[in-house]
């Protein structure tokens, strides 16, 4: 079964910590015009954007999450473009105003393969146009996730997240536990495989942009301990 299978289902009660309208907040007056939210799961962005008036584009290689998504903005009757792809693989036939990659989805792209994303993402963008992206840090792959185990229960799904840290990667398996009435259960893997990227390494790739990078939980100055960096990068 594919990565994100059953999280889809779930995802949102799972990203409950997750300050999506603390983040719009600070990115919404960079962003204007005509965007693409790249690893966009469960729309939460995409569809923040676009309510405040931008032309929206999601991308994700999750049909199950774009399902999801795509009856988010159905209820709110907003016109947004669903794409089921791999976002390394993301083509389209004009530039854009803005890119955004929200939620550790760059950590799923590997060190060898950082440079050629960003080239891609480069590619897509009008002249001055932002890219808005998010990395969970070193710090937290290594210290707080890395070889560590967690455990969650809810009213219909418990999860074990055990993690394997290697040299530049976090393996993660996570067993869910889906109730289907009463007692009885059925027990659901998956398995992510996230990469650890420096910031000296991010903005080796990004060196023909112009890149600030922030604390991507107070929107300020990062810190060694920084769980989640934030960065901003406009096509020069």
């Amino acid at each position: 079964m594919g990565a994100y299978s059953i999280l889809a289902k779930y995802y949102d009660t799972l990203m409950g910590d997750f300050d999506y309208d603390g983040y719009f907040e600070f990115i919404k007056d960079k962003l204007h015009g005509e965007g693409v939210d790249l690893a966009c799961g469960s729309g939460e962005m995409t569809i923040r954007l676009a309510k405040d008036g931008n032309n929206m584009i999601g991308v994700d290689l999750s049909g199950e999450m774009l399902n999801v998504a795509t009856l988010k903005a159905k209820k709110l009757a907003l016109d947004v473009k669903w794409i089921n792809l791999d976002m390394t693989q993301i083509e389209l036939n004009h530039p854009v105003d803005f890119v955004t990659c929200v939620c550790d989805g760059v950590n799923y792209i590997s060190n060898k393969e950082l440079a050629k994303f960003f080239e891609r993402v480069y590619g897509l963008l009008k002249s001055g146009g932002k890219f808005v992206f998010d990395v969970s840090s070193g710090y937290k792959l290594e210290k707080i996730l890395g070889d560590n185990l967690f455990c969650e229960d809810y009213d219909d799904v418990t999860y074990i997240w055990s993690n394997t840290l290697g040299d530049d990667y976090v393996d993660m398996d996570i067993d869910f536990f889906e109730k289907i009435e009463g007692d009885t259960y059925r027990r659901i893997e998956e398995s992510h495989r996230q990469y650890i990227h420096s910031v000296d390494f991010i903005k080796s790739c990004l060196a023909k942009w112009q890149v600030e990078v922030y604390d991507g939980e107070t929107y300020g100055k990062p810190e060694d301990k920084s769980k989640r960096l934030m960065l901003v990068a406009t096509k020069l």
